[in-house]
């Protein structure tokens, strides 16, 4: 793999003597930085100068870029004007070639001088129009110019830009000091000025892209109506050789038809050289931290860091027709979810009721995850050829399984209550939801798309307990054996279901398979190539050469490190959580009296805590990398953990269970965005491809929690609920601290990798 330092003095090279001069000297930070390790090994006193002496040299470096760039962007600035004086004056000449042509429609021969009308052709503008035509192409051609220019300072910022990241980045890690948060910082703080500012807000760059935006629109106008002109001029001449052939058969039609034939269109209704600005211009804006944090969960990756082709349809999003099948898409997410979890408050009552046992809670509730274990690696196939019938199935399953969990109080069977909650399993469609975001939207509406999903599922997670706890206060007739606080989940999401199916059915339209017959098919405007690697390369390589795409096994290795300790800490946290939410219903009937509405109030009201805790996690992410939130809130669970054990059973209180219950479902819920954030940042391009990739290895991760979790449930309950809370809580205090320990153990190897070799 070649050095991002080799990489940019390379490109720099290509791009002529300027960008020789004025980029950041990655090079020569980088022995600063070693000199500045040495000093810190010999002497303290030096190593702090040394300290400054790398500040002032990265402040340096900053500045020069930072006016090198006000430079270009005022040479750039200046041409539009020129161009736009030069428009304006085009404009005006064609406009009143406009008015010349139409007072001359008007004026019509008149009956007295027909044999003059025949024999002479109607006026025409038409040699003043290829006059016209001439010019608006080489305005045009001028124009393309410049946007040219602008795409190239667009990468011009995106090189330097990553050359301090990474330098900053590269510094905390041989210095073992935090540089990077304090510098960075100082962009953030709109007190206090810094060069940053032109290097990370654009805008000026965006009013650079507004005036070529306007100039082209004005340009196409033009060009349109001159078209339309051209057309009248013809139907004029048209009619007149018509009449004139009747009596003067001539070849001179041919050389006049020829002149006046629609050169090629010089202008585009959407300019391909905007589009490619555009993407640059959004692969170097940040998306907001909170929407990337959710869309880390949502265990989406690339395929491949490989060279894609973005067409004029790309650019221009998913249908309305796809954008229902969407919000079906996330309906689904949303309904499983509230599925799942409707039954906690309830499940325990139920079991009791058809004659067994309250510690049959978690197996019931465990049954589900089981059966998602089975219809993962189904979906997972099935959704290479077709998502609509594949939904429909598992939609299908779900309308099942809540009418054999309804009717088990009828049958009064333990077994009925276990075959319904394991089809509802089968209503697991996750990864067939996941596949369906990833082939439907385009990379830059990926994470948006991928931030809903996490959130739908979020919603459905709150909304089952709390329509349970809201099922639970209504009063049913007891002899009833059909509508009971038992059964009426199960009839409630029947309903919603067969509503979704019969929607899904009507209105859900299979999209295109990209994962089988490739990208989506190129538009007259032809394909825009660009390099998508993340942050592993700028922006519009113009050619990247095949051994920067193929990474070394030994960064592999180094990596596979990295995936592996991720999908362990996400294991992790799903099963405490799981822990936490299957329980709490059990848990709290005994120490504290709570019914299944009070219980489900307090899930639903859990639930709802993970959109504050994602934000905070966003704030948090500017100032902080991804594995010191991954050993902070590793830390949180475990203190968590420790602090909801009932030492003293008998003055076990609400208080301390519902707080500490608070900071183990906050701290797990934000461990997760974290922790997918760095999977999704180090995962192999071997561990993304297929259908058994790094997202269906998270996911079989967090539903195997969640099954072994209800399972650890049932166990610990088999002995006693007065013991259950203990059992529970200690078992998951011990794996937190395993995780600790692994998490400090192999810590300098929880980043991503920099790109450039030691």
């Amino acid at each position: 793999m070649v050095e991002f330092g080799k990489r940019l003095q390379d490109v720099c090279a290509e791009h002529g003597l300027s960008w020789a001069v004025h980029c950041i000297a990655y090079n020569d930070l980088k022995l600063l930085i070693e000199s500045k390790k040495q000093a810190a090994e010999a002497d303290t006193d030096d190593a702090s100068s040394q300290h400054e002496l790398f500040r002032y040299a990265l402040d340096r470096e900053i500045e020069k870029a930072v006016l090198f760039v006000l430079q270009e962007q005022g040479a750039i600035a200046a041409e539009l004007e020129r161009l736009s004086e030069r428009r304006a004056l085009f404009l005006q000449t064609t406009s009143q070639l406009e008015s010349n042509r139409r007072i001359q429609s008007v004026v019509s021969p008149s009956s007295s001088s027909r044999v003059k009308a025949v024999t002479t052709p109607p006026r025409s503008s038409s040699n003043k129009s290829i006059v016209s035509l001439r010019d608006l192409r080489q305005i045009h051609e001028e124009y393309v110019s410049v946007a040219h220019d602008v795409m190239q300072f667009v990468k011009f910022i995106d090189l330097n830009v990553t050359a301090v990241r990474k330098i900053l980045k590269k510094y905390d890690k041989k210095t073992k000091t935090k540089l990077s948060h304090n510098y960075l910082s100082a962009y953030a703080n709109q007190y206090v000025d810094s060069h940053l500012d032109q290097l990370y807000h654009d805008g000026g760059l965006s009013s650079l892209v507004l005036s070529l935006k306007r100039a082209f629109e004005e340009l196409h106008q033009v060009e349109m109506k001159m078209a339309l002109n051209n057309k009248e001029d013809k139907q004029q001449r048209g009619e007149y050789y018509h009449r004139r052939m009747m009596s003067m058969p001539t070849t001179s039609m041919l050389a006049t038809t020829e002149q006046v034939t629609n050169a090629d269109q010089i202008t585009h209704d959407r300019e391909p050289i905007l589009q490619m600005i555009k993407i640059s211009r959004e692969r170097l804006k940040q998306n907001t931290k909170y929407v990337d944090i959710i869309a880390a969960q949502a265990l989406l990756f690339e395929e491949s860091d490989e060279e894609v082709s973005v067409s004029a349809e790309d650019m221009d999003g998913v249908s309305k027709a796809q954008r229902i099948s969407s919000m079906l898409n996330l309906a689904s997410t949303f309904l499983y979810m509230a599925n799942y979890y409707i039954v906690a408050p309830t499940c325990g009552d139920y079991a009791v009721r058809v004659g067994s046992t309250e510690s049959m809670a978690g197996i019931v509730i465990g049954m589900t995850p089981n059966a998602a274990l089975i219809a993962t690696v189904l979906y997972g196939w099935w959704s290479n050829h077709s998502y609509k019938s594949a939904l429909i199935f598992a939609a299908t399953c779900s309308v099942l399984g809540n009418i054999t969990y309804a009717l088990a109080l009828y049958y009064n069977s333990i077994t009925l209550i276990m075959i319904g909650r394991f089809l509802n399993g089968f209503g697991s469609a996750r990864s067939i939801n996941r596949r369906f975001i990833a082939d439907v939207f385009t990379r830059k509406e990926r994470t948006a798309a991928s931030a809903a999903f996490v959130t739908a599922a979020a919603l459905g997670m709150s909304a089952g307990p709390a329509l349970a706890s809201l099922l639970s206060a209504m009063t049913f007739s007891p002899d009833s054996m059909f509508w009971t606080n038992e059964t009426v989940p199960g009839w409630v999401m029947l309903c919603l279901w067969l509503v979704f199916l019969l929607v899904f059915c009507l209105y859900f339209e299979e999209p295109e398979r990209t994962h089988l017959s490739g990208r989506r098919a190129t538009a007259t405007t032809g394909p825009v190539k660009l390099h998508l690697h993340g942050e592993k390369t700028h922006l519009l390589v113009d050619e990247a050469p095949s051994s920067e795409q193929v990474p070394e096994k030994n960064v592999e290795k180094v990596q596979t490190v990295v995936v592996v300790m991720t999908l362990w800490i996400y294991f992790i946290l799903k099963l405490v959580l799981e822990s936490l939410l299957s329980s709490c219903p059990t848990v709290t009937r005994f120490f504290f009296g709570w019914n299944s509405s009070k219980s489900g109030a307090f899930l639903a009201f859990l639930g709802l805590l993970m959109f504050p805790a994602n934000m905070v996690v966003a704030r948090l992410s500017y100032y902080y990398e991804d594995k010191e939130l991954i050993r902070s809130f590793m830390a949180a669970i475990l203190f968590g953990c420790i602090g909801i054990i009932a030492y003293l059973p008998n003055q076990y209180s609400v208080v301390q269970y519902t707080v500490f219950g608070i900071i183990i479902f906050i701290s797990t819920n934000a461990l997760e965005g974290p922790n997918m954030s760095l999977l999704s940042k180090t995962i192999p391009k071997s561990w993304a491809r297929g259908t058994f990739n790094a997202g269906f290895l998270g996911t079989e991760s967090g539903t195997l929690a969640r099954a072994l979790g209800d399972v650890l449930i049932s166990l610990a309950a088999a002995k006693g609920v007065a013991g259950m809370l203990n059992t529970i809580f200690f078992q998951m205090f011990c794996l937190a601290l395993v995780s600790v320990i692994l998490v400090h153990r192999y810590y300098d190897r929880l980043e991503e990798d920099d790109e450039d070799k030691e």
